[in-house]
């Protein structure tokens, strides 16, 4: 299920020597994920230079950025995004990579190393990938499972919309000719391809006749 902010950044924390709780940007965004806010890479780069410990985020600068950010309580929402960024299903570390890079500009990119330590905290139990299923699950428990099988099955019927041809009208084809449309069709061609062999067949008798008939001249 969603956890808050403060919970899914103090799984990524670690305590520096001088006291200051902190979290790298890549993990910060994963913490923004599990969280429900979708952060922009540029944004939390940003926010890592400028604040209080150079280069990472502390609790209270992650709590304020995700505060200026929409939370996406919808797991119907949070369902398209994922969808789109991983439509076969899993991420691995390519298509989180590929997700970052669709996110926004190429300030937003992450970099490998980023996409290994985001990628690395996904995937806790290191098998390679992760599912959509099992991250949606994570997040929004069984509405979040609803949420996704709503996707796929509007996915299919505008597969369905674009790759299907137009209705026959009833009695234009037969129940065969319905199921296999391109019966006719491809009966038509082997009707061609046998009388094309055909015709070869008799010129090449044709030519043997005449051949032998030369021959006895």
């Amino acid at each position: 299920m969603l956890c808050p902010p403060e919970v899914a950044f103090e799984k990524r924390q670690y305590i520096r020597s001088d006291g200051n709780t902190v979290t790298p940007p890549s993990m910060a965004l994963g913490a923004g994920v599990e969280s429900g806010y979708l952060l922009k890479a540029s944004d939390v780069e940003k926010l890592a230079r400028q604040g209080h410990v150079t280069g990472l985020l502390t609790k209270g600068e992650f709590l304020a950025l995700c505060n200026e950010n929409e939370h996406i309580r919808d797991a119907y929402a949070m369902a398209k995004h994922l969808v789109a960024f991983a439509p076969d299903g899993i991420f691995t570390r390519v298509t989180l990579f590929e997700a970052a890079v669709k996110a926004g500009s190429t300030a937003d990119t992450l970099s490998c190393e980023e996409v290994d330590i985001l990628f690395g905290a996904m995937d806790s139990d290191n098998r390679g990938y992760v599912t959509l299923d099992e991250f949606m699950h994570a997040l929004y428990g069984e509405e979040g499972m609803l949420a996704m099988m709503q996707i796929r099955e509007e996915y299919m019927r505008k597969k369905i919309e674009v790759e299907g041809g137009p209705a026959v009208e009833e009695g234009d084809a037969s129940p065969e000719d319905q199921e296999n449309p391109d019966a006719e069709a491809q009966a038509e061609a082997g009707e061609e391809g046998l009388a094309a062999e055909a015709q070869a067949k008799a010129e090449a008798e044709t030519h043997e006749e005449t051949v032998g008939g030369d021959a006895e001249l």
